[in-house]
């Protein structure tokens, strides 16, 4: 079976398919019929996507029939279109944007791979992804490429938790040529080890690394507080931490025309919802690196390897982009 991949409605971003495919005369673009027509009927009188001037006689229906073949390879597809959000008129758009680089998102593999902090005990024996702990303090270790299990050791009197910092292997870069925003994202499971003991402090922080500063932007789950390059410190209201939630951060790109106007930002989300406001990067750095720091705590990671069999908690697709910022 041979099909046909007609790329997104601009309006709801949803997938369009042959039986529900309106193009408007002036300009060929292509939207779900429903769509389209309230986007005119609403008050705008142009294209969602490149605003020539439209009307609703001007919506047509496409035609496409369902191919087929006899082709031994199955689900083959022929073709593909990309769709952008032109986003001259945010207000009608309510500031939905399209993530161009999804198809980099779904194909780019990442993994932890470098851990950085304290040294597990005065041997130095978990110095690299996958060694072998032989005894000393509690602390974090590679178990496989996206999980991060804290070992705890029965130890004499003198062993303590340890904190450790992993890093992951690729970085977010800012994309070229690209003109529309972009958006990169990732997500932990977070699992606290052992019960919960208020004489202890825990470590669960997830943020990006600045590669040109080499300062850190992070949320703390443990003290519900975001913290920005310089450690200034800000608290969401209503923020609490369970055992399993998830986390996530990522940062937003404008579109290369829009550089010398607006800014990278980075935000934070705790099971799906965002958290506080944006940290908006006024200096326009073009790469950062993912990290985790965990004490008493094991992660498992998202990502976004394979978003088919294990999306993300978060609906990327359906993010706002953010105008309020720390």
């Amino acid at each position: 079976m041979v099909y046909y991949k007609f790329g997104r409605c601009v309006v709801c971003l949803k997938s369009l398919y042959h039986e529900n495919i309106f193009t408007l005369k002036n300009c060929n673009h292509t939207f779900h019929y429903e769509c389209i027509t309230k986007w005119i009927s609403e008050g705008s009188e142009t294209c969602p996507r490149c605003r020539v001037s439209a009307t609703l006689n001007d919506i047509k229906q496409l035609f496409v029939e369902e191919a087929c073949d006899s082709s031994e390879e199955n689900n083959v597809e022929l073709t593909h279109s990309e769709c952008n959000i032109i986003t001259e008129n945010p207000t009608q758009l309510n500031w939905i944007m399209k993530i161009l680089n999804m198809q980099s998102l779904l194909k780019s593999k990442n993994r932890w791979k470098e851990i950085n902090r304290d040294k597990c005990c005065e041997k130095n024996c978990i110095n690299k992804p996958f060694a072998k702990y032989i005894k000393g303090n509690n602390y974090g270790n590679l178990i496989n490429w996206d999980k991060i299990k804290y070992i705890k050791c029965i130890v004499e009197k003198r062993g303590r938790d340890k904190y450790v910092r992993v890093y992951a292997e690729n970085l977010f870069k800012k994309p070229q040529n690209c003109f529309d925003y972009s958006l990169y994202y990732f997500e932990i499971k977070c699992k606290i080890e052992g019960e919960l003991d208020n004489t202890k402090t825990y470590t669960m922080n997830i943020g990006l690394k600045n590669c040109t500063t080499h300062n850190h932007i992070k949320y703390s789950a443990y003290y519900a507080t975001i913290y920005n390059e310089k450690n200034k410190c800000f608290a969401p209201e209503n923020i609490c931490w369970k055992n399993e939630d998830i986390f996530g951060c990522g940062i937003v790109y404008p579109s290369s025309n829009k550089l010398d106007e607006e800014f990278p930002y980075i935000f934070f989300t705790q099971n799906g919802q965002q958290i506080g406001k944006g940290i908006l990067r006024k200096e326009n750095f073009s790469s950062y690196k993912l990290f985790v720091e965990v004490m008493c705590c094991s992660v498992e990671t998202n990502f976004g390897n394979n978003l088919k069999s294990k999306p993300f908690k978060y609906d990327i697709s359906k993010h706002l982009v953010l105008k309020e910022f720390y």
